[in-house]
């Protein structure tokens, strides 16, 4: 029998969530805290990393009360990429660079041109160029425009890097979080690709070691450990993003294996045993060696939900509220189709010009509609991602779990279990990338040596069967989403350039 305590640190961009869980993975205590995301500048979305390390120390100190002697490792899990810049004292020299960030799109394109094409770049990269896979291109932005941030800059990192730096001393990241930067081959995901340093002219020196997710980054500091209330020496992993602790936790270990994530943003994510990568996914290496993850990233889902609870029926006071009412409509909306493109669009399109819209709107257009609407356009979303990733790698599995608060809709997982024809099954587990976090800790510990060995979370909350009738309705009627972005992309990109003051020739 294991004994001790694992402490699970999921560093997000809205909260930070510290979990305590015995080494066999049932939950002791969590806590959290808020995360502000700032925008100092429009396109730009940074956070206070001290501010963020400062509240982590006093919310470890209470957590760890009474269990100080059993903790036996420490684990990360981050929102990615979140870039940070070190000095030569390990601190941060300004706020982190979260992936909600857009400043270096020119930079981006400069190296696209220079990789040969987009075409080219994903071929070499195994990811869309885009600020949030590519943060080698913001590293130039910021040597070209803070200058006095880059004379001080000693070493690159990413958010892993700096709570490793704080808590151990130690600089790395892990091949989860690096498979975002464009300085390497997401197929290779454990070294720095030489010719790519030299494409965005990064010297290799300022790069962090890659440690294997579960990899010990170093022991908890003495200075660091008295201010928490814990012992020296305990072992920190180095983690993984978000999104990949999460596929941790949940055992989506083999190819084939699939969860999805539902939120602010909406996320599928597939399982492969071979690098194989679709264009319409954001590509990275997983926590467990030879192993990869293809995240379908919808940007907007949940806050679609979120807009039309705010911007189009502020008179209602829930997303609860919001759901009844869409339930008062028949399937289908009445022809009305929602097009969630609220802020540009990652998968299937990753295009920043996108925007949203409601086609077939008529004088018998209602409210109850409109939300309809809007909760069946996400879910026609999640259905094209789902439908491209699944033919692509030959995938079809029994069921797909899900996570996130927005699983806790009885309407949006039905619509999900109808338009992907699959059985859902939700975790009610609210701290799945901060168990996945804990247990990388444990392995860091030597707990756990194999991978297999660790508990996975499987307290399903609901089973959702699809409908069969629903299935044949909603496939007819998906087709006109799914043609409404490639017949419209021109015309977004000119109301693009009419709002933001750019003159755009068609492609």
């Amino acid at each position: 029998m294991k004994d001790g305590v694992v402490l699970g640190i999921d560093a997000g961009t809205s909260s930070v969530k510290t979990s305590l869980f015995t080494v066999q993975g049932t939950l002791i205590r969590e806590m959290s805290f808020p995360v502000n995301v700032l925008s100092p500048a429009k396109d730009q979305f940074e956070m206070d990393v001290d501010l963020l390390f400062k509240e982590l120390r006093r919310v470890i100190k209470e957590i760890v009360v009474g269990f100080e002697n059993q903790v036996q490792g420490i684990g990360l899990s981050v929102s990615s990429p979140t870039l940070i810049f070190l000095d030569r004292n390990q601190e941060a020299i300004r706020p982190g660079i979260v992936y909600l960030d857009n400043r270096s799109i020119k930079e981006v394109e400069e190296g696209v041109e220079r990789f040969g094409g987009t075409n080219m770049y994903f071929a070499r990269v195994g990811n869309n160029p885009s600020p949030s896979t590519c943060v080698a291109a913001t590293v130039n932005w910021i040597r070209s425009n803070e200058p006095e941030t880059w004379n001080q800059t000693v070493q690159i990192g990413f958010l892993n890097t700096y709570l490793g730096v704080k808590l151990t001393g130690n600089v790395a990241v892990d091949p989860t979080v690096s498979s975002y930067s464009g300085l390497m081959r997401v197929r290779n995901p454990y070294s720095w690709e030489s010719e790519f340093l030299e494409i965005f002219d990064i010297d290799e020196k300022y790069l962090p070691e890659i440690l294997p997710s579960f990899g010990k980054v170093g022991v908890l500091k003495g200075d660091i450990a008295s201010q928490i209330g814990l012992p020296a020496g305990i072992p920190v992993a180095i983690g993984a993003a978000d999104t990949a602790s999460t596929s941790f936790a949940l055992g989506v270990h083999k190819h084939g294996d699939v969860f999805q994530s539902m939120g602010t943003s909406e996320v599928i994510t597939f399982c492969l045993n071979t690098p194989n990568f679709s264009p319409a996914f954001m590509n990275r290496g997983h926590v467990i060696p030879g192993m990869w993850l293809s995240n379908g990233a919808m940007s907007t889902a949940g806050a679609s939900i979120q807009w039309a609870l705010k911007n189009i029926f502020p008179e209602l006071s829930s997303e609860k509220e919001l759901e009844n009412l869409a339930q008062s409509s028949p399937r289908g909306a009445k022809g009305l189709v929602f097009l969630p493109y609220l802020c540009g669009e990652r998968s299937p399109v990753f295009d920043t010009r996108a925007s949203g819209m409601f086609f077939g709107l008529t004088i018998n257009t209602c409210k109850a509609d409109i939300m309809r609407a809007v909760y069946e356009g996400v879910a026609y979303g999640m259905q094209q991602i789902y439908k491209i990733g699944s033919e692509r790698w030959n995938v079809s599995p029994e069921y797909i779990k899900c996570v996130g608060g927005a699983s806790k809709s009885a309407l949006a997982i039905q619509l999900r279990a109808d338009v992907l024809n699959k059985q859902i099954r939700t975790i009610e587990s609210s701290n799945t990338a901060a168990y996945g976090a804990a247990m990388l800790g444990a392995m860091a510990a030597g707990i756990y040596t194999k991978i297999e060995d660790v508990p996975c979370i499987e307290d399903y909350g609901r089973v959702v069967e699809p409908k069969s009738d629903n299935v044949s309705f909603f496939e007819k009627h998906s087709e006109i989403y799914r043609q409404l972005y490639p017949n419209l992309k021109e015309l977004m990109r000119v109301q693009y350039g009419l709002l933001n003051g750019d003159i755009l020739q068609s492609e």
